[in-house]
């Protein structure tokens, strides 16, 4: 569990409440494969899940099969602070509901789905681009 006791912990949580994208980081046999991602952080009083939906044919899917292991980072300031880095172990979760279902993606992203085009503009049109859920878990930190 990220310790919301320390300051990087706090800091960390109130990004993931906050922040929207987050670069997440797979690896492949070549090298690290870094992407902007949409997400989802949940935590109760015992575990904590970040929750994100790819695309079915995303290289990311290939490498977390083949390397469950990963990273996601927030964008830092221009002079290099507020590092934040997250590692986890991720799986792709089908027993999840799609983005379509989830009224807690839906209420944070309602904005940008409808806005864009490619998808339609509408909730399940962006499900059926997006539709494998990844449960990462297995969460620790480390920054400044």
């Amino acid at each position: 569990m990220i310790d919301e006791s320390t300051v990087l912990g706090a800091r960390i949580l109130e990004r993931l409440r906050g922040d929207r994208v987050i670069w997440m980081t797979t690896v492949s046999r070549a090298a690290p494969q870094p992407a902007p991602v949409w997400f989802l952080y949940e935590r109760n009083e015992d575990s904590e899940r970040i929750i994100v939906y790819s695309k079915t044919n995303a290289r990311r899917i290939a490498n977390l099969m083949a390397n469950p292991k990963v990273a996601f980072n927030f964008n830092c300031t221009p002079g290099g602070g507020e590092v934040h880095v997250i590692r986890g172990s991720a799986r792709v979760a089908l027993e999840l509901p799609q983005a379509s279902e989830s009224a807690t993606y839906l209420a944070r992203y309602r904005d940008w789905i409808e806005e864009e085009e490619a998808w339609g503009g509408t909730f399940e049109g962006f499900a059926a681009q997006y539709s494998v859920p990844i449960e990462i878990t297995e969460l620790a930190v480390w920054g400044w």
